[in-house]
């Protein structure tokens, strides 16, 4: 990610795992685990606001650079989602599982399958229903060798996407013909048919992986505090800061008023709670639906 030092960055459905280099996350479900990796709940170890991805709550381009890590696929409508991201940054970066992966996995609260082709993002429609079921989460899961191959072809299992100004996406909202299922099919297949066990060489894997994880926990740690040096004050009050970045979600006025354990919008007069630290930047008929 072509993220400069003085950046200020955005992560947009940060969930469980939000990257080292972002400032300050949305999410718009934080006690809902159901959608996210594993199940595991929401991390919060920076500044946070509940917010609608379709409806953000912040400036035109109020952030350097946007993260958007499995997300778009999540979404009803990712045209939309993806120009309302562009309105408020002027890059990013976004990762989702490709048609290949979808098809082997067969997340059934995915709704698109996803390809870079040249620099736009490609959409179409998934077909109800998966072929594999939850077979190959449980594989890789529970048998290391089949991890190890994951791990060996990630970049067949990710579509990365970097966009600068505004990104470029393409979306056909028509279930895929039989003909292109079977495409998808082979793609999958030739590509489940380089998985094999491999024997002590899976012992020596586990190792070198578990290594690895350790590696990445103590850099993102070390991220995570030079982060808490060079980006948050010291003084001053937290939730006081992100008010400051706000706008109302419903109205757009910048012109925000913190007191009592909520923010009112000085021109529509709306109100969102405040939980802990966190602002709740949903409307009321979202508030009442639950986040």
């Amino acid at each position: 990610m072509n993220i400069k030092p003085r950046d200020i960055v955005l992560e947009v459905g940060s969930g469980n795992n939000p990257n080292p280099r972002s400032d300050i996350l949305v999410d718009r479900y934080p006690f809902d685990n159901g959608q996210r990796a594993g199940g595991f709940r929401i991390v919060v170890d920076r500044p946070m606001v509940v917010a609608d991805g379709y409806r953000l709550p912040f400036k035109d381009k109020t952030f350097d650079y946007v993260i958007c890590s499995h997300i778009l696929e999540h979404m009803e409508d990712p045209k939309g989602f993806l120009m309302e991201v562009a309105r408020v940054a002027k890059a990013g970066y976004i990762e989702v599982p490709s048609a290949a992966s979808e098809r082997v996995f067969g997340w059934n609260f995915h709704h698109w399958y996803c390809e870079k082709k040249g620099n736009t993002l490609v959409l179409q429609r998934k077909k109800e229903g998966e072929q594999f079921d939850g077979f190959f989460h449980r594989l890789i899961a529970d048998q290391i060798w089949f991890r190890r191959f994951f791990e060996e072809h990630e970049g067949m299992f990710y579509v990365r996407y970097e966009w600068r100004d505004r990104p470029l996406i393409r979306v056909d909202d028509r279930e895929p013909s039989k003909t292109a299922l079977d495409t998808l099919d082979k793609m999958a297949w030739s590509l489940l048919k380089r998985a094999k066990p491999q024997g002590i060489e899976d012992s020596m894997f586990y190792i070198s992986w578990m290594k690895r994880r350790i590696i990445r926990k103590v850099k993102k740690i070390t991220r995570l505090f030079f982060w808490s040096i060079q980006r948050v004050p010291l003084n001053g009050n937290i939730v006081e800061r992100i008010v400051a970045c706000l706008t109302c979600p419903i109205c757009g006025s910048g012109k925000l008023v913190r007191s009592n354990g909520k923010i009112t919008c000085g021109k529509c007069t709306a109100v969102f709670p405040i939980v802990g630290v966190i602002p709740v930047m949903l409307t009321p008929v979202e508030q009442k639906k639950g986040y």
